[in-house]
C-alpha cells in the first residue's frame, strides 16, 4: 500500500502544473499566447534544397500580453530566406512549445520532447497585414510591446507585419497522440493564465 501511495505522489509531483482549460482549443490558444518565438517550416526555394522542408526561428506574438487573438503575427523582411520561400508558397507550419516557458519544467523532470511538455503545430497561410489598417496598428503595437528591439531594426530592410491564418491546429499535451483542434474552437477560445 505504501509503495502505491509513493507512486501516486511521485506522479503528482512530476506532473506539470495543469492549465485551467475546458477544451483543446483553450489549451492551444494558451500555448500560442505564451510564446515569444516559433520554429517556422517552409518549402525551400534555395537552389540545393529546393522542394525540401526548411525551418527557421521567428519572433512572434498573437497580441499584447493582455489580449490573445490566436492569430500569430510576425515581423518579416523580404531579405529573409524563409520569406523568399513564402513568396512562392505561403503555406507554413509553426511549432510552439511550452519548453520555452516556465509551464514545462524541462530543466527538472521533462525533456522538451515529452508529450506532457505541451506543444502546438499550427499550419496556415502567411499574409501581409495591410498598412494603415486597424489590424496593422494592433499587430505592430503588440509585436513592439513583446519584442521592443524590433522598433530599432533597420528601416532599410523594409520590415513588414505578417500573420498566419490558421488552417489546421494540432495539439500534443499528453500521452496518446496528437489532437486535431477544431479551428472554430481554437479561434473562439480564450487563453488561460
Amino acid at each position: 500500500m505504501l509503495s502505491l501511495v509513493s507512486l501516486v505522489l511521485s506522479f503528482a509531483i512530476l506532473w506539470p502544473a495543469a492549465v485551467d482549460a475546458s477544451s483543446d482549443g483553450q489549451i492551444a490558444r494558451t500555448i500560442i499566447h505564451d510564446a515569444d518565438w516559433v520554429s517556422i517550416a517552409t518549402i525551400s526555394t534555395q537552389k540545393f534544397i529546393q522542394g525540401n522542408a526548411f525551418v527557421s526561428l521567428k519572433s512572434m506574438c498573437d497580441g499584447p500580453v493582455s489580449n490573445s487573438t490566436g492569430i500569430p503575427y510576425l515581423y518579416l523582411t523580404d531579405r529573409d530566406v524563409s520569406v523568399k520561400d513564402m513568396d512562392v508558397n505561403n503555406n507554413v507550419t509553426i511549432l510552439v512549445s511550452w519548453a520555452q516557458t516556465n509551464r514545462c519544467p524541462a530543466n527538472e523532470t521533462f525533456d522538451p520532447e515529452d508529450p506532457r511538455c505541451a506543444k502546438v503545430m499550427l499550419s496556415g497561410t502567411v499574409e501581409k497585414v495591410k498598412n494603415s489598417t486597424d489590424e496593422h496598428t494592433f499587430a505592430q503595437g503588440a509585436l513592439f510591446e513583446r519584442h521592443p528591439s524590433m522598433k530599432y531594426w533597420p528601416s532599410s530592410h523594409n520590415f513588414f507585419v505578417a500573420k498566419i491564418e490558421p488552417t489546421q491546429v494540432l495539439l500534443l499535451n499528453q500521452f496518446g497522440g496528437i489532437h486535431n483542434v477544431d479551428i472554430e474552437d481554437y479561434l473562439h477560445s480564450r487563453h488561460t493564465v
